[in-house]
C-alpha cells in the first residue's frame, strides 16, 4: 500500500498495512513487487466509546457502522501535523522526509556514517529517510545502531514506535513512546502517540495526563485539544468536550475530525441544532465522511425533517457497503497473500481474485494476481493485470515498476522506462524503482543516467545484490580489461548473492578469474 506519511496520533490506532514484500523472478535482473495488507479486523474498543454512537443510530449494520467511526473519531488529534503543533525540539522533522528529499537524505546521512560511523544522529538521519521511503526494516536497523550508541536519544525511540504501529505492534509502541517522553519531557509528538497508545489500552487517565501536558506548553496545539475533547467525550464529560472541540477549531479551523466529534457531543446533549451545524462543517471539510453523514441523518430526524435524514442515511449505507466490499477484498487478498508464501499459486490466484470481485478496483489484488500469473509463466494476463493495478491507483509505484519489468521482457523497451521513471517520479525512495530504470536505460545504450540509477538504488539498499551485479556489468562493458570498480562491485553482488555467479558472461568469467591491477579502494 502507500507509504505511511505521519501525520498525527491514532486515537485509536487505524487499520495497519503490513510492510511491502517482494517474488523475486527466476532473472536477475525482473523483481516483482507485491503488496501484503492486514485484513479490516475488528478492533478493541471501550465500552464507553461503544456507547457514543450506538446509541445515536441503532442500526442493524451498527456493528460496521463502528469500526468507521471509531477509525474518524480516532483522528481527533487531525491528519496532519500544522506548523503551530511542532515542538521546540523539531520533532517534525525527525517523522518524514517530502518524498523528493529522500534520495539525497539517505546519501547525506551514509556520507555522514563514512566520516564518523560511531554517530547516532547520523543513523537516526538515515532511519528517518528509509522509513519516509517506505523502508521500515532498513529504518529498524538503523535505529537499533543508534540505539546501541545512545540509549537517550528521543528521535530514535519516537521512530522505532512509529514503525511498531505500522507493525502492528502496540504494546511495544507504547513502551517506546515512553521512553521517548522519558528522554525528552518536551516532545510534543512523543506524548501524543504516548496518550493515542494509552487511550487505546483504555487508560484514559494516562492518556488525559499526556495530552495536558502538551497543552501546559503549547495551549494552541489543535491535536492535542482535540485529543482531549475526545478522551473527556469517552468518558461522558460532555459539556468540556465541546469546549475542547471548539478551542481545537478555533487552532485549526480545517479540523473535519474535531467537527464531527463536536457534532457527536452535541448530539448526545440533545442540542440538534447546534449538532446539525457541526455535522454541516465537517462535510463542508470532508464530503464523504461516513460518521458526518450518518449524525447529520440522525440531527434531521429529530429536528423532524424525515424526507433529509432519509436521504442522508441512504448515502451513509452506501458507503458502508462500499466500505465492506472493501473488506471482503482486503480479507481475500490477504489470504491470497498467505497461499503465495506457502508455495500455492492456485489458491493463491483464486482468493486474488475473489478479491477483484468483491471490489474490481482494489489495486494490490490486481497487482498480486499480476505477480501470481508472472511466476506462473502467464506472461501476457501478468500484464494485463499490472495494467489494471496502475488504472485503478494511479499513484501505486510498485504496479508501474512490475508493468515496467512486464513491458520490458516484451521488447517493450521505451514503453518500460517510461513506466519506471514514473514509479520513482512517484517513490523516489524506492530502490527497486531505480535499479530497474537502470536496468532499461542500460539496454538502451544510456550508460551514464543506467549507472546513475544503479548507483542510487545502492545508495538507497546497499545490499541489493543485483545493483552491484548489474553496476559491475556496466562498468565492464566496451572496456578491454575488467576495471577494478567494476571487479568489486561485482565480486559484492555475488557475495550477497552466490546464484549470481552463474549469469556471467564467459568473458567476465574469464576476467575475473586473473588478479585485479590493484588494491580497489574500500567500500
Amino acid at each position: 500500500m502507500r507509504r505511511p506519511r505521519h501525520a498525527s496520533p491514532r486515537f485509536p490506532t487505524e487499520r495497519v498495512c503490513c510492510p511491502e514484500g517482494a517474488l523475486e523472478c527466476s532473472s536477475a535482473s525482473y523483481r516483482f513487487l507485491r503488496n501484503d495488507t492486514e485484513a479490516a479486523a475488528s478492533l478493541p474498543h471501550s465500552k464507553a466509546l461503544r456507547a457514543v454512537w450506538v446509541e445515536a443510530f441503532g442500526l442493524a449494520i451498527t456493528g460496521l457502522l463502528f469500526i468507521v467511526l471509531c477509525y474518524s473519531a480516532g483522528s481527533a488529534f487531525g491528519q496532519g501535523m500544522a506548523s503551530e503543533d511542532v515542538s521546540p525540539t523539531g520533532d517534525i522533522d525527525l517523522t518524514t522526509i517530502p518524498p523528493d528529499q529522500i534520495l539525497s537524505a539517505v546519501a547525506a546521512a551514509r556520507r555522514a556514517l563514512q566520516q564518523n560511523p560511531r554517530s547516532a544522529e547520523a543513523f537516526l538521519q538515515l532511519a528517518t529517510a528509509l522509513r519516509s521511503g517506505g523502508d521500515d526494516q532498513g529504518a529498524r536497523e538503523a535505529i537499533d545502531q543508534a540505539l546501541g550508541l545512545n540509549q537517550n536519544l528521543p528521535g530514535a525511540w519516537l521512530q522505532k514506535g512509529l514503525i511498531s504501529i505500522n507493525g502492528g505492534t502496540l504494546k511495544a509502541a507504547t513502551g517506546y513512546f515512553q521512553k521517548a517522553v522519558d528522554a525528552d519531557p518536551q516532545s510534543v509528538l512523543a506524548r501524543l502517540e504516548l496518550s493515542a497508545m494509552l487511550f487505546r489500552s483504555g487508560d484514559f487517565k494516562g492518556a488525559q495526563e499526556q495530552v495536558e501536558a502538551v497543552l501546559r506548553s503549547d495551549p494552541q496545539n489543535a491535536n492535542a485539544r482535540g485529543g482531549l475533547g475526545f478522551i473527556q467525550l469517552q468518558q461522558g464529560e460532555l459539556q468540556a468536550a465541546v469546549e475542547s472541540f471548539r478551542k481545537a477549531i478555533a487552532a485549526r479551523p480545517r479540523f473535519p475530525e474535531a467537527k464531527q466529534n463536536l457534532g457527536n457531543a452535541l448530539m448526545r446533549m440533545r442540542d440538534w441544532a447546534g449538532a446539525r451545524q457541526a455535522f454541516e462543517d465537517a462535510l463542508k471539510d470532508e464530503q464523504d465522511a461516513i460518521p458526518a453523514v450518518y449524525g447529520m441523518g440522525t440531527t434531521l430526524r429529530h429536528l423532524d425533517e424525515p424526507a433529509l435524514a432519509a436521504k442522508q442515511f441512504a448515502k451513509a449505507r452506501e458507503m458502508l457497503q462500499m466500505v465492506q466490499a472493501l473488506a471482503r477484498a482486503q480479507g481475500a487478498d490477504n489470504n491470497g497473500v498467505r497461499l503465495w508464501n506457502s508455495g500455492d499459486l492456485a489458491g493463491a490466484e483464486a482468493s486474488f481474485r475473489e478479491s477483484i470481485t468483491a471490489h474490481p478496483s482494489y489495486a494490490e489484488a490486481h497487482n498480486n494476481l499480476g505477480g501470481v500469473l508472472w511466476q506462473q509463466k502467464r506472461l501476457q494476463d501478468a500484464t494485463e493485470e499490472f495494467k489494471l493495478a496502475v488504472r485503478a491507483d494511479p499513484k501505486f509505484a510498485k504496479a508501474y515498476n512490475n508493468l515496467g519489468n512486464a513491458l520490458m521482457v516484451e521488447g517493450k523497451l521505451q514503453g518500460a522506462i517510461e513506466h519506471f521513471q514514473k514509479a520513482v517520479s512517484l517513490e523516489p525512495g524506492f530502490a527497486m524503482g531505480h535499479f530497474s530504470l537502470g536496468m532499461g536505460l542500460a539496454q538502451e545504450g544510456q550508460k551514464e543516467q543506467a549507472e546513475k540509477e544503479f548507483r542510487d538504488a545502492l545508495t538507497l539498499a546497499p545490499n541489493l545484490a543485483t545493483a552491484h551485479f548489474e553496476l559491475g556489468l556496466l562498468l565492464a562493458s566496451g572496456k578491454p580489461t575488467l576495471p577494478d570498480e567494476a571487479r568489486s562491485e561485482i565480486e559484492e553482488g555475488i557475495r550477497l548473492n552466490p546464484e549470481l555467479r552463474a549469469a556471467l558472461p564467459p568473458s567476465i568469467l574469464s576476467a575475473m578469474a586473473s588478479p585485479p591491477t590493484s588494491t580497489p579502494s574500500p567500500r
